[in-house]
């Protein structure tokens, strides 16, 4: 009984914990998001608001429905084989997530495939497919009401969801490998950047395909315990969390990537300590470093009159590389050509 137990409630309850986790570090990247970027574009704003109200009551839900188990039919030993309502409406809410998480990224392939709707089309398919199986799976569970009648009849229903959203991500990590790959022209920065989102699009991607695959094994060798559950309790907060990042990412990308170029001009004319002033040429090979020296920035081997002056005014100019990530990542492509054909036309 005890072993029982913990493969049942145990793995519900490690589940849930996991869960709350999660749920917890998107309220804190959602609250990152509206601090670094306040000024960013209303369907962004909305978007982060929504995910962040759906991962709530998907919390809510899967909180409910461990303490229904454990606290309210605690002394109950047959509990386990009863679907309480709250479960199954679990399932379709971790199908609106993935949903709205799918269709900002397939948005963003649309953009960067230059509206390429053979591969975007399909992408939208697979995720509305995922909703109506999801949905489909939540009425069953409540009419059959028991895992075991559930399991019995509707197995291959619960696998078809799980398969479909593991190919769906796969799609959509492959196609945005694929389009960011190709940004990688042009200048050095360029390619850094891009080389260090390819890096968090495949880690994302296939982390969240990942626990969907695990989920599909458990159900399909163990379902007759929680295990499977429980992982499933995770898979909506792995796909929140993978917006809130490639959203909040910027902020790293800016400070990462970002030059600063102090411009210096002198107010006054230069005059040596005779009050006789300095040619332009003479000041500049005077500035030259000479053997054996180390070139200063402030360093004027020439004397200036102690009565005069000279101001620089330092000019700070910043590109800051990290807001394209996310908004108008399809604009370095844009540039990336535009220097290409720059270089061809003015070599020989």
């Amino acid at each position: 009984m005890s072993s029982n137990v913990r493969s049942t409630l145990g793995a519900a309850f490690a589940g849930s914990m996991i869960a709350v986790g999660l749920s917890a570090v998107l309220g804190f990247q959602t609250f990152l998001y509206f601090r670094i970027f306040p000024s960013d574009s209303l369907r962004y704003k909305i978007l982060v608001g929504w995910i962040w109200a759906t991962d709530a009551v998907h919390t809510v839900l899967v909180c409910t429905s461990v303490w229904q188990y454990l606290i309210v039919n605690y002394d109950n030993f047959d509990i386990v084989k009863r679907i309480f309502p709250t479960v199954a409406i679990t399932v379709a809410m971790t199908a609106v997530i993935t949903l709205s998480v799918n269709s900002f990224y397939t948005w963003r392939i649309h953009k960067m495939s230059k509206h390429n709707w053979w591969l975007t089309g399909p992408i939208a398919f697979l995720s509305v497919a995922r909703v109506v199986l999801a949905f489909t799976t939540t009425a069953e569970m409540m009419i059959t009401k028991t895992f075991p009648d559930f399991a019995a009849k509707f197995k291959i229903l619960f696998t078809s969801g799980l398969f479909v959203s593991a190919v769906t991500d796969i799609i959509i990590s492959v196609a945005r490998y694929y389009y960011l790959r190709n940004l990688k022209q042009g200048y050095l920065p360029t390619q850094e950047v891009v080389d260090a989102v390819v890096v968090f699009t495949l880690n994302d991607g296939f982390l969240t395909c990942a626990v969907v695959i695990a989920s599909i094994g458990c159900w399909l060798g163990m379902p007759h315990n929680f295990v499977y559950l429980g992982i499933y309790f995770t898979i909506s907060k792995f796909y929140s969390n993978s917006v809130l990042a490639t959203l909040n990412l910027r902020n790293w990308y800016r400070h990462q990537y970002t030059w600063n170029h102090p411009l210096g001009l002198s107010m006054i004319r230069a005059t040596n300590s005779d009050g006789s002033r300095i040619h332009a040429h003479e000041r500049a090979t005077s500035m030259l470093p000479t053997s054996g020296s180390s070139p200063s920035k402030h360093a004027h081997p020439i004397s200036i009159d102690d009565g005069r002056v000279e101001v620089y005014v330092e000019h700070q100019v910043e590109y800051n590389v990290g807001n394209l990530i996310p908004e108008d990542l399809d604009v370095l492509e844009t540039r990336s050509n535009k220097s290409q054909k720059a270089v061809e036309m003015g070599s020989p």
